[in-house]
């Protein structure tokens, strides 16, 4: 009778053991989340702006606590700010075509714009794209799926006349080109087509005069531009 006795004692002690240590990793879980939920504020604001320095300004993704550890609303950026963190994102995406000397860069009140030119994408007088430049348009393709920005694909030409079968004219072979470059993006990339606009300008929108060959080759590309304008859902 003793040794049940003692059996019994010993289950209720393992009993209370296992009961106090819930109890002690539940207190440990009120503390930490109690602990979490004092925001100091200004060790909080001194990493957000070293990551605002690292990412170049980048917007912030969410609400961020006020002083009083409520959220509030995001804190829109300037339109600036957001075109030079775009430019960074572009430049890195067609880096290979700049190395080459085949792409250009602008930025201006419309937004940030790709300007492939004619020696890196297409033979002379033909629309079709060379395959030294898709590896190029699939990077800038990952790129502009991910945004929701307004893209037009313009296409232009220098002053000097065609008349072929195929193109009669510059104004059609800058279409033709736009047109190839922008059925490219929407085949491969999930970029949804209600935001992209192809345009054919042929000769009438010169970057530079066309004076010499340099110019001229110049003036014979497909221009990316990625809005300022968003598309909305």
């Amino acid at each position: 009778m003793k040794k049940n006795h003692a059996g019994e004692h010993d289950n209720l002690e393992r009993w209370l053991l296992t009961y106090s240590d819930l109890i002690t990793l539940l207190l440990g879980l009120f503390v930490i989340l109690y602990a979490s939920s004092q925001v100091d504020m200004k060790k909080y604001r001194q990493v957000v702006s070293a990551f605002e320095n690292v990412f170049g300004g980048a917007q912030s993704s969410g609400p961020l606590p006020s002083e009083n550890g409520v959220m509030s609303n995001p804190v829109e950026m300037p339109p600036a700010q957001t075109s030079q963190q775009l430019e960074r994102r572009v430049r890195a995406a067609v880096g290979e075509a700049l190395k080459k000397g085949g792409a250009l860069i602008t930025t201006d009140e419309r937004g940030v714009t790709v300007h492939f030119l004619e020696k890196f994408m297409f033979d002379p007088g033909n629309a079709d794209i060379k395959p030294q430049a898709l590896p190029v348009l699939d990077t800038l393709g990952f790129l502009l799926e991910s945004i929701p920005n307004e893209i037009r694909i313009e296409g232009n030409t220098d002053n000097t006349p065609i008349h072929t079968a195929q193109f009669p004219s510059n104004w059609q072979l800058s279409v033709a080109r736009a047109l190839n470059v922008g059925y490219y993006l929407l085949q491969h990339y999930e970029i949804r087509p209600e935001k992209v606009a192809i345009v054919g300008y042929g000769e009438y929108h010169p970057l530079v005069p066309n004076d010499t060959p340099q110019h001229r080759a110049e003036n014979r590309r497909v221009d990316i531009v990625i809005l300022n304008s968003i598309t909305k859902d």
